[in-house]
């Protein structure tokens, strides 16, 4: 039997937005070197699971580790930055500054007291451009770039802070589709080299062929876990996203993918 630590332990997680609470009494453990997605419908509490591991939520109670024994909530923000990266769901970006410059800001937790980049900065710099595809683009204002290009950069600035574990809300947001597949497939590259991804999805037949595991979650709790051949189905499509689907294997990847069941007559079309 393995006795790896999980990548981050959590118990007896409550999050609160004023008097309201949005996860209670959540315990999960995220495997080390596994990809896994939060799937779950709209406000069921997956954004707020990374806002709170990544720190910029601070729960009511419970306690979340990396690793066997780092307690994130005691744990200076440096060292913090230096081991996991978050790409949230919303992203507000300066004006007026360059691609380069924005994904140099990933380099924030190893810069010295000079805040002077090193020529290792530079190199990671330059790498994770060329990871995320915007490399064409190092010298672009920001501003003047499309939605996609912008995501694009975030990804970049992430995956230039060159952490063990990435935490990402939505990455494929603003996408189009051949950038979504390049992005997940960077990312399962990623996860080849030993990194530990956690990320919020809601493409669904995209999170059963990427994912090792599914997180499903429902109004701030968790309902079930496992990988997607166990927990994907017809009858969890339906209980927890009210989704009258189908579940069939997809001929790619051989993982689960549902289709929705038609719900008005089809309509024939005179010739």
């Amino acid at each position: 039997m393995s006795t790896t630590s999980p990548a981050i332990n959590i118990k007896q997680l409550d999050v609160k937005y004023g008097n309201k609470q949005i996860i209670g009494k959540l315990d999960l453990a995220i495997k080390k070197g596994k990809i896994t997605a939060l799937i779950g419908p709209n406000g069921c509490g997956k954004s707020t699971l990374l806002k709170s591991i990544s720190r910029l939520i601070k729960p009511s109670a419970g306690s979340i580790f990396l690793g066997a024994d780092l307690d994130i909530l005691k744990c200076p923000s440096k060292e913090i930055a230096k081991q996991l990266a978050l790409l949230p769901q919303v992203t507000q970006s300066p004006e007026g500054i360059t691609v380069s410059t924005l994904v140099a800001f990933g380099r924030a937790p190893y810069l010295n007291q000079f805040g002077m980049l090193k020529a290792a900065d530079h190199r990671q710099i330059a790498l994770a451009m060329q990871q995320a595809g915007v490399s064409d683009l190092a010298d672009s204002y920001i501003d003047q770039l499309s939605g996609g290009q912008l995501q694009r950069v975030w990804i970049a600035l992430v995956l230039a802070q060159d952490t063990d574990i990435l935490l990402l809300d939505e990455p494929t947001t603003y996408l189009d589709i051949c950038h979504q597949f390049e992005l997940l497939e960077l990312l399962q590259q990623l996860n080849d080299s030993g990194k530990t991804i956690v990320l919020v999805m809601h493409d669904l037949n995209q999170a059963c062929r990427y994912a090792d595991e599914l997180v499903i979650m429902r109004e701030g709790k968790i309902i079930d876990i496992g990988t997607p051949q166990t927990v994907f189905t017809e009858t969890m499509l339906s209980e927890v996203f009210n989704f009258d689907a189908i579940v069939i294997k997809d001929p790619e990847a051989n993982t689960p993918m549902s289709i929705a069941r038609t719900r008005i007559n089809k309509r024939s079309k005179a010739a």
